[in-house]
């Protein structure tokens, strides 16, 4: 976990950086400014994307999110919106939807808080509008080729996911998918 910390927070301070030096000081703002400054990469992991599209579950980006095959896997780029370096968090606009039939379940405007160790996003879909939720837990990637940290899932992420599908096939802790932040990289 430490480790883990440690990447991300290297960012953050990249951010940091970049504002001392003059970037634009929408960028500081605790609030969302609107204005890409660069982007988080999120991959699932392979077996993870396996199990989804064996289940038929089909994955889209929605408000501005892209998403494309990455090494025989679904990867996803979110933009970065603004920071906060007293809270050392990293806000995000756009999200990912799951579909399976009728079923639906839509995660967006993700936070990286790194003081938690965790992601949060805004949940909506079949099971209603659950609000703003933790996701993920942010570990040591194992799987430095994919991202820059693990992304392991919360009781209520796995919950959501499996009530939405009717399955169990996600739990607590298990790995979702690896996370690289990218800022003032090119969207």
């Amino acid at each position: 976990m430490r480790k883990a910390i440690l990447a991300l927070l290297t960012v953050v301070l990249t951010l940091g950086m970049a504002t001392a030096l003059g970037a634009p000081a929408q960028a500081t703002s605790a609030k969302h400014s609107g204005k890409k400054v660069g982007y988080t990469q999120v991959v699932v992991a392979p077996p993870v994307y396996d199990l989804i599209a064996g289940a038929g579950i089909t994955p889209a980006p929605t408000a501005g999110a892209k998403a494309f095959a990455y090494k025989g896997t679904l990867a996803a780029r979110f933009p970065i919106t603004g920071y906060r370096l007293k809270g050392l968090q990293i806000k995000h606009s756009g999200g990912l939807s799951l579909t399976a039939g009728a079923s639906t379940i839509t995660v967006s405007d993700f936070t990286i808080d790194l003081a938690r160790g965790r992601v949060s996003g805004k949940v909506t879909g079949t099971i209603g509008d659950v609000g703003r939720v933790d996701l993920f837990k942010i570990r040591s990637s194992d799987r430095r080729d994919l991202g820059a940290v693990r992304l392991t899932l919360t009781d209520t992420a796995a919950g959501a996911l499996n009530a939405t599908f009717g399955v169990d096939a996600f739990a607590e802790n298990a790995t979702f998918g690896y996370a690289t932040p990218r800022p003032f990289s090119r969207f």
